[in-house]
């Protein structure tokens, strides 16, 4: 599918719809987790200090599924197309349903609080149905040799360990009003017009709608925010976002420099999370109150300002992503390596500001 125009009324249709639907949806689900008390109540570990909706990625979740069932059959009946959701996802009907299993593990987290071994469980058994359908990190790249390693049987552990922990990652950085909502938007954007432009025609459709859904969510979530997108919300995001890439380039050594990059933040966060409770001797399913966002609080920064400056490094980070695609790769990876090591010593500085600030040093 080529960037024709009605290409281009699939997308705008796309996203326009699942705006429309999450924006009517959100207010809906507001009253009901007011109804039935399905509310994230306050406690010493959380910013907010009024109980608020957690129903956010239940409204996200149906906006997405909704407008993907409804673009392409308005798009096909106006321009007399045989364009149908089956027709454009039927190769990909593994990867919808470990999308939906996700999503089930999210919702289930939200109600009845799982055990972290259960949640782990359904999180393996999501991103093995993604394996199964074909999408294995099966080569890595080593930058500036040209060299790409076949991992070979390595390539099953490999992509788990990759889904689950970036799927982890947008979880645990959604712990103040609109920032994982915030860095996902960003991501699927440039993921959208990346996948446009490399003919992944339907991978950019779906990320224009799950970007729609996200646009009516955050018109409730930016802060003060009016609800969460609870885990059935961040699981989901994190899901999408690590497998998008496999989907549409499974075989290729760079298929994963573009998330890598665009989601360095949430990634550093968990890799540092992990590497304090390691050293702390603590469960890593404890949860703390040294994640990126807590510690700029801490500093002095409020939650609006947090949002700009995490926004700003987001669209900085877009930048090498978006040239990997348009210049020749070996002009661009220098850039991009060295995002990676600015934003690697950014989080080390913060590191010691906030220790400083809090030992009073």
């Amino acid at each position: 599918m080529e960037l024709t125009p009605e290409y281009i009324m699939l997308i705008f249709t796309g996203f326009s719809m699942a705006f429309i639907i999450s924006l009517i949806m959100m207010p809906l689900l507001i009253a009901l987790s007011h109804k039935r008390q399905w509310l994230d109540d306050p406690n010493n570990r959380k910013i907010h200090s009024e109980p608020v909706s957690r129903l956010g990625g239940v409204g996200i979740f149906l906006s997405v599924l909704t407008s993907g069932a409804l673009t392409p059959i308005l798009v096909s009946g106006f321009l007399k197309t045989d364009l149908t959701l089956f027709r454009l996802l039927h190769p990909n009907i593994l990867f919808i349903l470990a999308t939906i299993l996700i999503f089930i593990v999210g919702v289930l987290d939200d109600f009845v609080e799982l055990r972290s071994m259960y949640k782990l469980i359904g999180q393996i058994l999501a991103a093995a149905l993604v394996c199964f359908g074909g999408a294995l990190i099966s080569n890595v790249s080593i930058p500036f040799t040209g060299v790409e390693l076949n991992l070979a049987w390595a390539a099953w552990p490999v992509t788990l360990l990759w889904i689950i922990g970036v799927t982890n990652a947008v979880n645990l950085i959604d712990g103040i009003d609109g920032l994982s909502a915030t860095i996902s938007l960003i991501a699927f954007i440039v993921y959208a017009i990346v996948f446009m432009f490399t003919g992944h025609a339907v991978l950019s459709l779906l990320s224009f709608i799950v970007a729609g859904g996200l646009v009516g969510y955050l018109y409730f979530n930016f802060p003060p925010a009016k609800l969460f997108m609870g885990d059935s919300g961040s699981l989901l995001l994190g899901f999408i976002l690590a497998i998008l890439p496999l989907v549409a380039d499974p075989k290729s050594g760079t298929s994963l420099m573009m998330p890598i990059t665009l989601l360095s933040i949430p990634i550093l966060d968990v890799f540092f999370s992990i590497a304090r409770r390691w050293r702390k001797g603590i469960s890593f399913s404890n949860p703390d109150m040294e994640h990126l966002h807590h510690k700029l609080i801490a500093i002095g920064f409020e939650n609006r300002t947090i949002l700009t400056l995490i926004s700003a490094v987001m669209v900085i980070l877009a930048i090498p992503v978006l040239l990997f695609f348009v210049l020749p790769s070996e002009k661009v990876i220098p850039f991009i390596l060295l995002a990676w090591i600015l934003i690697g010593i950014l989080f080390m500085v913060l590191h010691w500001v906030y220790h400083r600030k809090i030992d009073g040093r």
